[in-house]
């Protein structure tokens, strides 16, 4: 008898044999196979690189397994040499494998497995929801844009002068994908690494860190949108426009069309080349008073899009807080908030193995993966958890939030 079609109001949960991350993982790495290995002029070398990937992904459903040294008692394991197809990986040879991976290699199977995901399904992890105010056809091109910080324990630091890295991400909120994926040291600014990976027919969406007027002209002159928060700094203002009701209702203060230009300061900056509008969102009346942020208060953005009603920028730049969500879930569900090695190379293959472990998450269970989904997954995977507690855990409807305390 076939199985019985999910409702409608139902996730769409696989049969538990589906769930073989690692035979799916084994086949995505084997291409991997041969790389780095023209140095093996002996052509005695044992672990290779489909190998080292395959034990960083089984690092990221194994606490137990995410030191270098976890690797390495893993791979002495019977069961693991089985699974993954590897023999006995020695520290020295785990280390020093990171000199000779090339972790751009990578990349293009989180492509081929962004591509792969069917449209119904979204990407693993917590996330906000695109609300209906804004339409089908423009929330398919709003990509939201951040870095996050990773970091290798003290023990390990070596490449950088504190060990620090960053993940450059854009984030596809409709989706809830991950693309463009790029990893630089620390210090490298965030602003320039957009530059160089603007690409058509998007809408970016950004916090105050990357205000650069160049970097409004850049997007807009590869055809691209941006909404962007901004410092709350005295304009020019060309045009008033009124503030509908549906907008006062979004908390929007203003709405005006500014100038962008020269600031007047002793660095003098080139202004932006197009009509750009600055839009004035009140903040929410919620948390303590900061009284080091005078301007903390309201919510300054700046859009090249003035057909847009104001409304609909406000819920856009909301939808920021998308890829700040896919962050936590990459370090504190998967692992990546400490790292292997402090060597560039290796922490670009850990990160990238972790968007792969996202992205395959998103393959066999139909999308959302939330924490407490997560650990039932892991322990499903190591035979604590059987088919039916699997299957029962991911159905599960969420527990209502009870309600805040306080008067009515």
């Amino acid at each position: 008898m076939p199985d019985p079609e999910p409702s409608a109001d139902e996730p769409s949960i696989p049969p538990p044999q589906r769930l073989k991350l690692v035979t799916r993982a084994n086949h995505l790495f084997r291409r991997l196979r041969d790389v780095g290995t023209d140095r093996d002029t002996a052509g005695n070398r044992t672990l290779l690189y489909s190998h080292y990937a395959a034990l960083v992904l089984l690092g990221m459903f194994n606490p137990a397994f995410q030191t270098l040294r976890g690797l390495h008692q893993a791979s002495t394991l019977k069961r693991v040499q089985k699974k993954l197809g590897v023999g006995r990986a020695s520290l020295g040879s785990l280390s020093e494998s990171t000199a000779v991976f090339d972790p751009e290699r990578l990349p293009p199977i989180i492509d081929e497995l962004v591509a792969d995901l069917p449209a119904s399904v979204s990407g693993p992890g917590p996330r906000r929801g695109v609300p209906d105010t804004i339409p089908q056809e423009l929330a398919a091109k709003l990509v939201a844009v951040d870095g996050t910080a990773v970091r290798a324990l003290p023990q390990i630091v070596r490449a950088t002068a504190d060990g620090a890295w960053k993940l450059h991400l854009h984030f596809r909120p409709l989706r809830g994908l991950p693309v463009a994926p790029i990893l630089t040291p620390g210090a490298v600014d965030e602003r320039d690494v957009l530059a160089l990976t603007v690409d058509p027919g998007c809408v970016y969406i950004a916090d105050r860190g990357y205000e650069r007027y160049g970097l409004f002209n850049r997007i807009v002159r590869a055809g691209s949108d941006y909404v962007i928060r901004i410092q709350n700094r005295p304009v020019e203002v060309i045009e008033t426009r009124p503030v509908s009701p549906a907008a006062v209702a979004a908390r929007v203060v203003s709405d005006e069309v500014v100038t962008l230009g020269p600031d007047g300061t002793a660095h003098r900056v080139a202004g932006v080349d197009h009509p750009v509008r600055r839009i004035v969102i009140a903040g929410r009346d919620r948390g303590r008073v900061r009284t080091d942020r005078t301007n903390a208060d309201v919510i300054v953005l700046v859009t090249n899009r003035v057909d847009i009603p104001a409304e609909v920028i406000a819920a856009i730049y909301a939808l920021r807080w998308s890829i700040e969500l896919f962050f936590r879930f990459l370090k504190q569900v998967l692992g990546c908030k400490r790292l292997l090695s402090g060597k560039p190379d290796a922490v670009a293959i850990q990160v990238y193995c972790a968007l792969i472990a996202c992205l395959l998450l998103a393959q066999v269970t139909g999308g959302r993966v939330t924490m407490d989904h997560f650990r039932l997954i892991c322990l499903y995977l190591q035979g604590w958890a059987d088919d039916e507690e699997l299957i029962r855990g991911l159905t599960a409807k969420p527990k209502a939030k009870p309600p805040p305390k306080g008067n009515a």
